[in-house]
């Protein structure tokens, strides 16, 4: 009785996007960020933005118009991803420790300058508001898995919707802070709260990003199966992240 012997070729997929996106995210919006708040070099820092935001939406979107157009991908989407929430899970958990640091050694917390009501309960009402996006692209990946293009779009354009609110919410909270003079450099609590938010925010942006440019992928028929997968994990860890913020930022 003989068997079948299979052999496989490897080979490689080469792409600049995720280099743009790692530079973009992770060293130049970091490097505008200081040169704000630190150095107090506002032209740098708004020419530094522009080019971290530049590169960052152009890798992300570049990336994702190279993924969306490979219907067998060989399921490697959901492994990246897997891989990225892990990376950004090891990252945020060490800004997550300095903040820590930060409050419990503190000797009254929140700091002297923070006012009595920072919107904990409009960032209750618009987390809650955001879950739900977790429930509405669950059924645009199973309208995709059932050949429903149409379906998947609407459930899709749902959800960014969703998130645009939550991020108007978001928007909104920090100018009535701000319009209280509470702004990011008053103390550590301040930097804390606009920096993790902010780094949601910057989730949602991409987030978004992704979830718009699969929807003409779809109508045509050339939208994989492994990457809707891999955005609908993303959105889910993108929520639960929005879940941990509330509870760190506004409830402890």
């Amino acid at each position: 009785m003989s068997e079948e012997i299979k052999h496989y070729t490897a080979h490689w997929h080469t792409s600049p996007n995720p280099l743009l996106v790692g530079f973009g995210a992770g060293l130049f919006l970091p490097w505008a960020f200081m040169l704000q708040f630190v150095y107090d070099m506002q032209t740098a820092a708004l020419v530094t933005l522009a080019i971290g935001a530049g590169m960052t939406i152009m890798g992300g979107l570049g990336w994702a118009a190279e993924t969306i157009g490979v219907i067998d991908d060989e399921n490697w989407s959901p492994s990246a991803m897997f891989m990225f929430i892990g990376t950004e899970i090891m990252t945020i958990g060490g800004v997550l420790a300095g903040y820590w640091v930060a409050r419990l050694g503190a000797a009254s917390w929140p700091p002297e300058g923070t006012p009595a009501d920072v919107g904990a309960n409009g960032a209750l009402i618009a987390t809650l508001i955001l879950i739900v996006s977790s429930f509405t692209i669950g059924v645009a990946r199973k309208k995709e898995l059932n050949g429903d293009a149409a379906g998947f779009a609407t459930f899709t354009l749902i959800s960014v919707a969703i998130w645009a609110v939550f991020m108007y919410l978001t928007i909104a909270g920090w100018s009535e802070l701000a319009a209280q003079g509470f702004t990011i450099g008053v103390n550590a609590y301040a930097t804390a709260l606009y920096g993790f938010t902010g780094i949601h925010f910057a989730h949602l942006v991409m987030g978004i990003l992704v979830m718009l440019t699969c929807v003409p992928s779809a109508f045509k028929g050339r939208l994989s199966y492994s990457y809707t997968r891999a955005m609908t994990m993303y959105v889910h860890f993108v929520n639960v992240l929005g879940c941990w913020v509330l509870l760190q930022i506004y409830y402890w």
